[in-house]
């Protein structure tokens, strides 16, 4: 079995309010990409917390490298770079500056690390510029550059592309990526941005009212879904008869969105495309679906009925 970077075993968190976490068991592996799944308040940042030792647990246990002892946890946590919530960094210092005051915090000695990790970044050309001027997508990004000054072997990120435009959530992406399949880091990272968790983790874990319902790899992830042929036209419902006559199938639908949906299953695509065309169906769309993170969670915790 691979060796297991962080373990949890039932581990809760209480608060005179109810259960932050309740009875939590976790593994995250090395090498893992876990994408942390859940909505607001599910737990996801109390765990994330926890593993940075600022929120203690109620019951349970934890481990980082295999080590629990109290000494261990803290030498362990030196291998680690957060970014939780919202970074913390000095508005009235630049990017370097804050880097450097963040170097001398973790002993960082190599002169050259805060130029690479800005380049890493994307914020090589910030400059004089005080982070309290910064845009929350550039703050994200120099928070994602503290979190990489010390080397980590394990990366906690917490919505790290929040208020990232498109393009720089892909740079993020491939920042990411080559860290974990080329430097061998393990990242756990929660996002609200599901189809693009989908496009980096191997591994997720659904949590939902501080319990962990469901952990699957990407490969059961698309494995859990049928691949659906959607139609979209102007006559769905006369269209969808029409279909289930023909093709003599019960399993012909029309979804929320208006479109007619089929199991892409035993579905001849020529054959169905020469129907529609000489029963005149107008047809202004087609397509398939894939496996989606989305609607996986969302059926999971019974929000998800079409």
């Amino acid at each position: 079995m691979t060796a297991a970077v962080f373990e949890a075993e039932g581990l809760s968190k209480k608060y005179p309010s109810g259960y932050a976490l309740d009875q939590l068991n976790m593994r995250i592996e090395a090498g893992d990409v876990y994408g942390f799944v859940g909505e607001n308040g599910a737990g996801k940042t109390t765990l994330m917390r926890m593993i940075g030792g600022v929120v203690q647990p109620t019951a349970g246990t934890i481990a980082l490298f295999g080590e629990q002892a109290k000494e261990r946890l803290i030498a362990a946590r030196r291998r680690i770079g957060f970014l939780i919530e919202r970074p913390s960094l000095y508005p009235h210092m630049n990017a370097l500056e804050n880097l450097g005051f963040y170097c001398r915090i973790f002993g960082v000695r190599d002169k050259g690390r805060s130029a690479e990790v800005l380049r890493m970044v994307g914020l090589s050309e910030s400059g004089p510029k005080k982070a309290g001027e910064y845009s929350l997508g550039m703050r994200q990004r120099l928070g994602i550059a503290v979190a990489l000054l010390n080397r980590p072997d394990f990366l906690v990120l917490d919505e790290p592309v929040n208020g990232l435009d498109p393009a720089g959530i892909v740079e993020i992406r491939h920042i990411l990526e080559q860290l974990a399949h080329e430097r061998g880091v393990t990242i756990l990272i929660s996002s609200h941005i599901l189809s693009e968790l989908q496009l980096l983790a191997g591994k997720y874990g659904f949590i939902h009212q501080g319990r962990l319902i469901k952990e699957i790899s990407a490969t059961e992830l698309q494995q859990s879904a049928q691949v659906m042929i959607c139609i979209t036209t102007s006559a769905p419902a006369a269209a969808a008869n029409m279909l289930k006559q023909e093709l003599q199938r019960e399993d012909i639908r029309i979804n929320k969105a208006g479109e007619i949906e089929l199991p892409r299953d035993g579905v001849d695509l020529e054959h169905l495309m020469s129907l529609l065309v000489q029963r005149g169906v107008p047809i202004d769309g087609f397509n398939l679906t894939a496996p989606n993170l989305e609607q996986y969670y969302m059926d999971l915790i019974g929000g998800g009925g079409r």
